[in-house]
């Protein structure tokens, strides 16, 4: 049986670095952008290691955590979160040691796509703008029948309102996956169909609630407040 690998492995937080670097390297090759997860960084160390790359920055004395190893190397640029111990790297300019095809691919623009806009981080995405990276533009596919909602056709209840609000919800998370869900989007799409302003019927059939206050009421959705506007997130679990 192969011996467990341990953190022996390494005799400096330089020869650390140095294993880090190649790893985010080989990342970047086979997915054509530099920043790397430090959670899949993590991944791809033990699965090359057999050992935990938070034991092995422990035991070499880093008591200032991950995050300032990265920082302190000179070799590697660190982006933050919201969360301290969710974070990306990226490797500086190609090593003397590093492929030569690393760094012939610098000379070429960044792409990426996103799927859904709303996941993103909006630091994270100037980020990547600001190093000159282009987004690819998704293209729908033909072959993908849309959501068609199913409106009734007087509201007269709260209930009533509740179901046409889902349904509107879904036909503009399935049917724009690239666009946000707001408070407004949702309100403008209701007066196409309605023909009046969704908060008009809201103090119709239910006076003593805001619409707010009757989203937040619905188990299936998360409604949270984003800059200006409400954010709203189906939470129907199942294949997206």
């Amino acid at each position: 049986m192969k011996a467990h690998q341990d953190s022996s492995l390494f005799v400096s937080p330089q020869q650390l670095i140095a294993a880090l670097e190649d790893l985010s390297v080989l990342e970047f090759m086979k997915n054509k952008h530099p920043w790397t997860s430090i959670n899949k960084l993590k991944e791809l160390f033990y699965q090359k290691y057999q050992v935990s790359l938070d034991e092995v920055v422990k035991d070499q004395g880093c008591c200032d955590g991950l995050k300032s190893l990265f920082t302190r190397s000179g070799r590697f640029s660190v982006y933050g979160t919201s969360v301290p111990q969710e974070f990306y790297v990226a490797p500086l300019q190609a090593q003397s040691q590093t492929n030569s095809s690393f760094a012939q691919y610098q000379t070429q623009p960044i792409q990426y796509r996103i799927k859904r806009y709303w996941r993103v981080d909006a630091y994270f995405l100037q980020k990547l703008k600001d190093e000159g990276a282009q987004e690819m533009k998704s293209q729908p596919s033909p072959n993908i029948s849309k959501y068609q909602p199913n409106l009734i056709s007087e509201i007269k209840s709260v209930d009533d309102l509740k179901f046409v609000l889902m349904e509107i919800i879904k036909d503009l998370a399935i049917n724009h996956p690239q666009q946000r869900v707001t408070v407004a989007i949702l309100g403008k799409s209701f007066r196409n169909h309605y023909q009046q302003p969704i908060r008009t019927m809201v103090r119709n059939v239910c006076p003593e609630l805001r619409l707010i206050d009757l989203l937040q009421t619905m188990p299936n959705l998360n409604v949270k407040q984003v800059d200006r506007d409400w954010q709203i997130t189906m939470l129907i679990h199942g294949n997206d």
